[in-house]
């Protein structure tokens, strides 16, 4: 089913983590010897790697029939020229690997294996490229994401550029043990700084770790948005009274970083890409001119007249049901949050329902959204079930270890009697 937009498509792959530990051990009886104390581990990237080959397959006989498919060591830069699409089919890591090579070539991202994978950068499942395909690519959007351009200025006078960052740059000790310590300037503005490490970060790296990172004075926000952020991780203070102002800002001009200490600049957490920071080298970092085209599916939730999700409400006696349809991954996110807290207003409503049943992605961040809501709820005595998650949204929960911390029934009717039976006396 050849699409008459994109007809020269390039697919990378990445190689399994079953490939590549088959790779390091030499056979599968020295594999599994290695692996004998943890089977379960072992059965699990087994399974991985199944669905993964699943689905290289898929995208090679139902989706890109006359498409090349390279592995990523074997993809020559060189050569990315001379596509209309380039297909990163992987993780996060692997997306932004070929990213860097991408150049000016539009690229999508493919889950290959949404099951583990939660993917906040990929904008597909290899199910859901064959109907973009199939539809020529009719709902689906272009989006322009900023870029990072680094330059390092090394005191022998050696500069060197890196490669532009899609999601972000971690400046650090190489020492995970030492502090990190360096001198950050921005717009006049010069202070010396001692912490766990430096996040420099776009759009695109602000939906999954920068969350979990507190205090912090800024929500996630878009991949094309024309500036980015800095965020010093854990920073060491020698009293209370001491207050930075550069250890957490939005940054729309140039930001300067002089090491002091044997450390390394690391681009999109990728091994590949991590560069030398000792002593008075100088790192230099401001936006890119130059832009990533991604393609994604419509609706991704840009404004609030056009979201990737429905919100759909309904009362039975005290307990109110919402269910949330798409996939909640970007955009205004915070609507759903301010909906559900509305709707349980009241004395009289003491039970919340949220049913996933029609929810097809949830990003991390959409997660510790409704985690704010179930924390919101138990401060008023209220209780909170989620009904109809399916097992890849259920693996997303796992992934960030909250799987406890909510109650989950297969539908609203098992939900609602369990309320009943923790409301009798």
């Amino acid at each position: 089913m050849p699409s008459t937009k994109y007809k020269k498509v390039v697919v990378v792959f990445k190689r399994t983590k079953y490939e590549l530990d088959l790779e390091t051990y030499g056979s599968i009886q020295a594999y599994k010897e290695v692996a004998r104390q943890n089977p379960e581990v072992f059965e699990r990237t087994l399974e991985s790697h199944e669905r993964q080959l699943e689905s290289r397959n898929f995208l090679k006989a139902q989706v890109f029939p006359e498409a090349d498919f390279v592995f990523r060591e074997n993809f020559d830069p060189e050569n990315g020229t001379k596509y209309d699409l380039i297909v990163a089919h992987g993780g996060d890591n692997h997306f932004t690997y070929v990213a860097h090579l991408a150049g000016n070539t539009p690229l999508i991202g493919c889950n290959s294996d949404p099951h583990s994978s939660v993917g906040a950068l990929l904008g597909f499942t290899a199910e859901e490229l064959k109907i973009a395909v199939k539809n020529n690519f009719n709902q689906t959007q272009m989006e322009s994401w900023s870029l990072l351009d680094t330059e390092i200025l090394y005191p022998n006078g050696t500069k060197l550029k890196t490669v532009p960052a899609i999601c972000e740059l971690s400046i650090r000790n190489n020492s995970p043990d030492l502090t990190s310590r360096f001198w950050i300037s921005y717009q006049g503005q010069k202070e010396e700084q001692k912490c766990s490490g430096l996040l420099v970060y776009t759009g695109a790296g602000s939906t999954g770790w920068i969350s979990s990172c507190f205090p912090k004075k800024f929500s996630p926000f878009s991949k094309h948005e024309p500036f980015f952020h800095v965020y010093s991780r854990e920073i060491r203070v020698k009293s209370r009274e001491t207050e930075f102002s550069l250890a957490d800002f939005r940054a729309l001009d140039q930001v300067e970083v002089i090491s002091e200490m044997n450390g390394g600049l690391a681009v999109d957490s990728l091994t590949e890409r991590h560069y030398p920071f000792p002593p008075y080298a100088k790192a230099t970092i401001r936006l890119s001119p130059e832009k990533l085209s991604v393609i994604v599916p419509l609706k991704r939730g840009e404004s609030m007249q056009d979201l990737p999700y429905e919100i759909e409400q309904k009362r039975i006696n005290g307990t109110v049901i919402v269910q949330i349809k798409g996939r909640m991954e970007s955009g205004p996110l915070d609507r759903i949050t301010q909906t559900i807290l509305d709707e349980m207003v009241g004395t009289d409503r003491k039970h919340l329902i949220l049913d996933f049943s029609e929810l097809r992605y949830i990003s991390s961040l959409g997660i510790r959204m409704i985690l704010d809501v179930k924390m919101n709820l138990q401060k008023r005595n209220k209780e909170m079930a989620l009904v109809g998650v399916t097992s890849s949204i259920l693996q997303v929960f796992h992934l960030l270890g909250l799987s406890n911390a909510f109650q989950f029934y297969p539908d609203r009717e098992e939900a609602l009697k369990s309320f009943e039976e923790s409301s009798k006396p």
